[in-house]
């Protein structure tokens, strides 16, 4: 499938056959997954074609998602599984799966401006207000994941002490500032430190007492 001078299928009824397509194909991986290992890794025939030149012609959209469908979709992480147990991130849904894909197709930036997409956020800001018991002048925001949630709860610690003119000074002006987290704190704790400017020797991380029998 090319596209005739611009981003768009040139052949919309084909672009619609092959992406319900990819769409049952993904369907029935979720649905059998409880028939597969929790992961599998990839032999050097599925990771060999990841180390080619830049390809300076057009793929079709077929030839893509055939691809997809040898060489990524059964090599995948494995935390949707539910017998996956490692690290932290979850499993997902299928419903989320579809909201993803809805989400793909408005591209909607909600970062400012006039629509819709900003409506839902400051719904789903307030039930999570609702839900945690914060108080009603509790506010908040969405970002990429707890890495991010976690360096921007230092920036606004720092900018409490400091005052929000550290965002132009900087903090090399005022007292250094020292932040306490458990030994098991996730390392992108001491990242943010570095990143804020504070400095990762201003983390204190304490040891973590097991509890009593």
């Amino acid at each position: 499938m090319t596209t005739s001078g611009d981003l768009d299928p040139s052949d919309w009824d084909d672009f619609r056959a092959r992406a319900h397509g990819a769409l049952d194909g993904m369907i029935d991986h979720l649905r059998t997954l409880r028939e597969r290992p929790v992961w599998t890794p990839a032999p050097l025939e599925a990771r060999d074609p990841f180390k080619t030149r830049l390809p300076r012609g057009e793929s079709s959209l077929a030839e893509v998602l055939a691809d997809f469908d040898a060489l990524i979709k059964p090599y995948a992480t494995g935390n949707a599984h539910p017998a996956f147990m490692g690290w932290v991130h979850g499993a997902g849904t299928p419903v989320g799966m579809i909201a993803e894909m809805l989400s793909a197709g408005l591209n909607a930036n909600c970062g400012g401006r006039d629509h819709i997409g900003i409506e839902v956020e400051k719904q789903i800001v307030l039930w999570m207000r609702e839900a945690f018991g914060f108080p009603a002048t509790a506010s908040g925001l969405f970002v990429t994941g707890t890495s991010q949630a976690n360096f921007l709860g230092l920036l606004i610690a720092r900018n409490r002490a400091l005052g929000d003119g550290v965002r132009k000074t900087g903090v090399a002006a005022g007292p250094r500032l020292v932040a306490y987290a458990s030994k098991a704190a996730h390392g992108c704790v001491i990242q943010a430190m570095e990143v804020a400017g504070l400095g990762s020797d201003q983390l204190r991380l304490l040891p973590c007492v097991p509890a009593a029998p």
